[in-house]
């Protein structure tokens, strides 16, 4: 199991905080970072003054702090960027880099955000439909010289991106969603899915659908060898049993779903990450968590990676 970390939280939001955190993260040989592509945070009333830095930006800062680990997103929202200047930017931080970069896209979701700056939220068909078109239009970038395209949402014409990527044939193209349709195109058109979301509800979801991906690469001659199966959760590690119970009460989680929380002792969490490898997963994108450990990053990586 490959593990990644995801260094904006609710505790890391200013740069310092997140470049010590990288740096931290990138001693202790996780495989790679990742930083939401959010522009405001989750608040109801929208009133609450949070930080949060673009993500590109900070992963350029982020590329020349660090000497080797991965650098993803978890994930960038499709319709911020016209695909073309999102190509270019992701060429620059490979480059920058050194070929550690790497490229997870979704399709959007938080109309709030969208509206609070000024983008057209279309609807889930639509987002979808620009994701796929977006997806032909990386990789003809990425692999040829001049780039001619007419398609539904976009046009390009004698379009040319230099230099190439680092990495051969670009850098990993990873698809994050819990939906079918969506899966259907990661398993046709991309290096892997990230089965995103931390809602408790689509917990048993995430498990239900590796079958599903499995399915589809079957259909579509891929080598599942060569197709990553990420999912992006938290850990919350506890130094006594007694503490599970009442943390389940506390975040209203149903007992019948603690078995898809990676919530418990290192030994019983080290258990549920290597039932997730058996059913496939092959890498973990994390935020880890105490309420009565010191250090539960350490703990983490001792115990348990």
């Amino acid at each position: 199991m490959k593990f990644g970390y995801c260094v904006r939280s609710p505790s890391t939001r200013i740069y310092s905080e997140i470049r010590d955190l990288t740096l931290r993260i990138e001693k202790l040989n996780f495989d790679s970072i990742h930083v939401t592509d959010h522009l405001l945070g989750f608040d109801e009333t929208q009133e609450k003054k949070e930080t949060f830095l673009e993500c590109m930006m900070l992963l350029g800062a982020l590329a020349v702090e660090t000497n080797k680990i991965k650098l993803g997103q978890i994930v960038l929202c499709n319709s911020f960027r016209n695909p073309a200047y999102l190509a270019k930017t992701i060429l620059t931080l490979d480059h920058i880099s050194n070929g550690r970069v790497l490229m997870w896209l979704g399709a959007g979701w938080y109309e709030e955000e969208y509206k609070a700056y000024g983008y057209a939220f279309p609807s889930p068909k639509r987002r979808v439909d620009e994701l796929e078109e977006s997806l032909t239009i990386y990789k003809k970038i990425f692999t040829e010289d001049e780039t001619n395209f007419d398609g539904r949402f976009w046009k390009l014409e004698k379009h040319r991106n230099f230099p190439k990527s680092v990495q051969k044939p670009y850098p990993q193209l990873v698809i994050g969603t819990n939906g079918k349709r969506m899966i259907d195109i990661a398993c046709r058109e991309a290096d892997g899915i990230n089965l995103a979301s931390l809602e408790l509800s689509q917990q048993k979801k995430r498990m239900e659908n590796i079958s599903l991906i499995k399915e589809k690469l079957r259909k579509y001659n891929r080598d599942p060898s060569k197709f990553e199966i990420s999912l992006f959760t938290g850990v919350t590690i506890v130094s006594i049993q007694e503490t599970v119970e009442r943390i389940r009460k506390e975040r209203n989680i149903l007992k019948s779903d603690m078995k898809y929380q990676f919530i418990g002792i290192p030994e019983e969490i080290k258990e549920k990450i290597k039932d997730a490898e058996n059913l496939g997963i092959n890498k973990m994108v994390i935020v880890i968590e105490s309420p009565d450990i010191e250090d539960p990053i350490h703990t983490f990586c001792r115990e348990i990676m």
